[in-house]
Order: structure tokens, then sequence, then C-alpha cells
């Protein structure tokens, strides 16, 4: 048994790609272009030519795609076995063999992993970190991942959100 199956059976984790398959057989070119809009708009920029993001937690691969469409080159990766397959279906979709969009299976949390992909211009964590079992440990590793003068976008949901102070 995979350790994610192991911590979906323990009731540690929730199979959130189950519900990104069937999100899939809804999405739309309209739902693509307002993914692209909410970039562009959230970064202050017309294209992503020449860029390169990280999507943590990919889910449904939406992100990815509109990143994609704007010209990033992409690496995607989610914890979820079924999500990867999500993203992985996305980009058999809309961008078949493409070498500028990489898709794998890994965990914020697991920091091995994180230094094997180097840094990005753009690190995208949007209402994933909060579910990792260990919200802060993730908050801590995203930024590591992020170039000097790059931009890192995350998001938590509030009803995860709980204040923490430290002293270094």
């Amino acid at each position: 048994m995979s350790k994610f199956k192991a911590e979906v059976k323990k009731g540690q984790r929730f199979e959130f790609g189950k519900n990104w398959q069937s999100f899939l057989s809804t999405l739309t070119d309209e739902r693509i272009r307002i993914a692209e809009t909410s970039i562009k708009e959230m970064l202050r920029i017309d294209n992503l030519n020449g860029r390169t993001v990280l999507d943590i937690g990919s889910g449904s691969g939406l992100f990815s795609l509109a990143a994609r469409n704007l010209g990033a080159r992409i690496h995607s990766f989610d914890y979820d076995p079924a999500s990867v397959a999500c993203t992985r279906e996305l980009r058999s979709r809309y961008f078949s063999d493409d070498l500028n969009w990489i898709i794998e299976e890994g965990s914020v949390l697991d920091k091995e992993f994180l230094q094997s992909l180097g840094s990005f211009d753009i690190v995208y964590s949007w209402g994933v970190l909060h579910h990792t079992g260990n919200m802060w440990s993730a908050i801590e590793n995203a930024p590591s991942l992020v170039k000097k003068n790059g931009a890192l976008f995350m998001a938590i949901y509030p009803s995860h959100f709980k204040m923490r102070t430290s002293v270094h």
C-alpha cells in the first residue's frame, strides 16, 4: 500500500483527485480563459513567456494549463496520484508530449524531493498547503523554491489558519 493510500485509510488525507476527475468532465474553454485572466491580473502581466512556474498541489491541472497557455515552462506536482493523473490528462489534451510541462508525484513536505526541483520564477500553491497534515512545514518549505526576485502565490483557507509565533 502506498504512503498516500495508508494516510487516506487512517483519515489523515482526503482523496481530492477523485473530485478533480469529475471536474475535468465539466472543464470548458471559458473556465480556462478565466484561469488565464486570474494569473494575468494576479501577476500584472500579459504573458509568462520565458518564465518558469512551479504548481505545488496541481489538483486538476487547470492552473498549470493556464500558465502553459500563457507561455510558461511548468513543473506540476501533487501528492495525490489521482490528481497527478488529472494534471497529466490536461497536458495530454492540450499539450501532448510537451517537454515544457513536467508533471510528477511528490510532497511539499519532502525536502529531498523539493531540493531536486531547483528554483522557479513563480511558485503557486492555492488552497493546498493546509491539507498536507503539516501546514506550517509546508508554508516554510515553499519559499525555498522561488528564484531571487521571483514570486510566491499561495492561499490558505481561513478555517485552517491559526496564528503561530516563533522566535528565531
